[in-house]
């Protein structure tokens, strides 16, 4: 199941894979020529062992001669029966491969590896093992996938006190949450990954972890913490290379806080400590880091005003970015290119420029560039008093921000696994460092929390407002609007008992939540933490039904069918059930062919399919059955969603998709809901022109059957 992508830096990854690949399963690490010569001179186990370990020295500068002798060295372990080797054997073509690219490949072999390592009960190999699986899932944007892995290094890890896998582990996971928003879960996993490489003296781990609980204050606005992260991360970094002369780590840092200088307005500080980075990088042969120096030299030139200077930086930028295929870095530097010629009053190739990195971002679904980029664009038509198109580009802002506000959680995590046992004695004071740090970042999340709770409510009430203007206004026209203005009070009144419910909850809870924290009473906050998590959640989905609502009966809904794959899109709405259902133990079934296509708006057959299975999970006992299917019936695609359940009465099913009559049951857990879920399945059914209908037999369970035609008119 595909996840959602990452934003993490490419050179970020490279020296997470540095020091990863420093980690290997059961190697030390002596010369290639050291090797080579006990190869020839040992036989045996032995023998083996020392091919497989000279094979992974020789993955970056020979991989042919590597796989070469990694596949012979497996070869000989089977002949020995030794499960050890075998599991070696296995591991170290993985590692081979993962190094040519060749993920597929890789990935098969590393899950030979593990077949073996769970045949022998090898929990370090199996931490291993599945480590670079979660590297290579989260290198292809599956991030459900790679956190799935990355939680089995977790459980393998501390069964195996295999720490410094541990600690990568914690540390992607980490960055993970620090990409989705969640920062004091971001915290708490880097400073675990801290901890765990301090207990290898592993330092390049540990400035590792700095660096990122850096990049987490930058993320929250707290430049001085942030500056102090890089700065322990830098002298760490500095150290390590006065020992092996590798400045890499020395580079990302002065990058780093050359930019916190920036935003402070210190650019000269700024411009001497990017161009040193520039000079490491450099000497590195960091392409990417050159390009990205280049950049941020002409990003502070722009900022004093030396536009020519500026541009003369951002096209070497550009010229590397171009040549290294590094696209995903082009569009800034196309923004500030256009920028700069605006400033210079070369306004119509600053527009140029403007909308080329605006078309790269949309390509790149980089959609927090495109707002910057679209603030610029409409900066620079207001200046043309060219108001029409500064109003169409802050629209456009607009829309992209609100699709950021509502879409960007879209991960589930589960609840926090037992933290790992750490030695009281040795890390006490990294224990209560730790706990300060959470402790900051949940004061700073409930007051956030409170003030995203106003805004909900000041958000449906101007909804409310503005839904009641246009029924003032429309009624003076059409009489027969009557029932639609009663249909609508009754959605209001609805809406405003059950959100009154969730969100009263939550307030209740917060303000008891802050006065546990002020008292340290951290076991009852743990305690009602899940509490006030699914109270926002129930008003987060009722608002989510009550906007897609609306804006179907406002027509300002756009309804653009396409072709999809069905199967596909039905498995990117179960995974978000994935908690619910292995809460109930629920078995789901899904019987649709891969090639089958269906012809729909996906955003409108993605809630449909939401709300079915939301309501197929609600009513479904404990061990219970859910069966997902679809196939071809004369013109139409039939899809259904049955469970195995409650059940209801015919009287009941005659009410369903009636606001009129609204009515909703609580679940077989005591979950509750509003019923709104399928009067809007309902409505997005009628614009495919499409049909629902209900089978039910109390005690037995529920079917809902749609029929969606093949072709739709747009």
């Amino acid at each position: 199941m595909p996840g959602k992508q990452l934003r993490i830096f490419p050179f970020s990854i490279s020296l997470l894979v540095l020091i990863v690949t420093t980690n290997p399963v059961v190697f030390s690490t002596p010369t290639i020529d050291s090797l080579r010569n006990v190869v020839l001179n040992t036989t045996g186990k032995e023998k083996i062992t020392k091919q497989l370990e000279l094979s992974v020295q020789l993955a970056d500068s020979s991989p042919d001669e590597a796989e070469e002798i990694a596949s012979q060295a497996l070869i000989d372990a089977k002949k020995t029966g030794n499960n050890t080797l075998i599991e070696h054997g296995y591991f170290s073509l993985g590692r081979i491969l993962e190094t040519e690219e060749k993920t597929s490949n890789a990935l098969s072999y590393y899950d030979s590896a593990l077949t073996v390592a769970n045949a022998i009960d090898d929990n370090w190999v199996k931490a291993d093992v599945r480590l670079r699986e979660g590297i290579i899932h989260q290198s292809k944007g599956e991030e459900a996938t790679a956190l799935e892995s990355f939680r089995d290094v977790l459980r393998f890890g501390r069964l195996s006190e295999n720490h410094k896998t541990l600690a990568t582990a914690y540390s992607i996971m980490g960055n993970i949450y620090r990409t989705n928003g969640l920062y004091d879960r971001a915290i708490e996993y880097i400073i675990k990954a801290k901890l765990n490489y301090e207990k290898t003296d592993f330092n390049e781990g540990a400035a590792w972890a700095s660096y990122l609980l850096g990049l987490i204050y930058v993320d929250l606005g707290l430049p001085d913490k942030a500056m102090e992260h890089f700065q322990n991360a830098l002298t760490v970094y500095k150290r390590i290379a006065e020992i092996d002369g590798y400045k890499g780590g020395i580079a990302i840092c002065y990058e780093q806080i050359g930019l916190l200088n920036m935003k402070s307005g210190d650019y000269s500080r700024a411009f001497e400590n990017i161009d040193y980075s520039l000079k490491t990088f450099t000497e590195n042969g960091s392409q990417y880091g050159i390009s990205n120096a280049y950049k941020n030299l002409g990003k502070i030139e722009y900022e004093r005003g030396n536009y020519s200077a500026a541009k003369d930086y951002l096209n070497k930028s550009l010229r590397i970015k171009q040549n290294s295929g590094d696209l995903m870095g082009q569009p800034p530097v196309y923004e500030y290119l256009g920028l700069c010629h605006a400033a210079q009053g070369q306004t119509t190739t600053g527009l140029d420029l403007l909308n080329q990195a605006l078309e790269l971002a949309i390509a790149n679904k980089q959609k927090r560039l495109q707002t910057d980029i679209y603030a610029k664009l409409t900066e620079v038509y207001l200046n043309l008093n060219n108001l029409r198109k500064a109003v169409d580009t802050q629209n456009k802002q607009i829309e992209i921000q609100d699709s950021l506000l509502f879409g960007a959680v879209k991960i589930k995590m589960e609840q926090l696994q037992s933290i790992y046992e750490i030695d009281e004695k040795n890390s006490e004071i990294a224990e209560l460092e730790k706990q300060n740090e959470i402790n900051f970042l949940r004061l700073r999340q409930h007051r956030t929390s409170q003030t995203i709770m106003i805004s909900t409510i000041f958000l449906a009430l101007l909804i409310a407002v503005i839904i009641y203007f246009f029924y003032r206004k429309l009624q003076h026209k059409n009489a027969q609007l009557n029932e639609a203005v009663a249909t609508k009070d009754k959605f209001f009144s609805i809406v405003a008992h059950d959100l009154r419910g969730p969100i009263g909850s939550a307030l209740t809870l917060s303000e008891f939540l802050i006065e546990e924290i002020e008292k340290k009473n951290y076991e009852t906050v743990e305690m009602y933490a899940s509490v006030f998590h699914q109270a926002l959640g129930d008003s987060f989905t009722l608002l989510n039904n009550l906007l897609d609502w609306s804006r179907s009966q406002l027509q300002r809904m756009e309804f653009h069918p396409q072709f999809l794959a069905l199967s596909k899109i039905v498995d990117e709405a179960t995974g978000l059930f994935a908690s619910p259902l292995e809460k109930k133990h629920i078995l789901l079934s899904i019987n649709i062919e891969d090639d089958l296509q269906i012809m729909a708006d996906e955003a409108m057959l993605k809630t449909i399919l939401r709300n079915l299975i939301s309501n197929a999970i609600k009513y479904s006992k404990e061990k219970g059955e859910i069966e997902i299917a679809a196939e071809r019936d004369k013109g139409f695609i039939t899809l259904s969603v049955a469970d195995k359940g409650l059940g209801m009465a015919q009287e009941k099913i005659a009410n369903l998709f009636s606001l009129e009559n609204h009515t909703s049951s609580p679940g077989t857990f005591g979950e509750q809901g509003t019923g709104l879920g399928l009067i809007l399945v309902n409505d997005f059914v009628g614009k495919h022109n499409g049909k629902i209908r209900v089978e039910s037999t109390i005690g037995k369970g529920t079917t809902f059957i749609i029929s969606l035609p093949l072709e739709q008119d747009c």
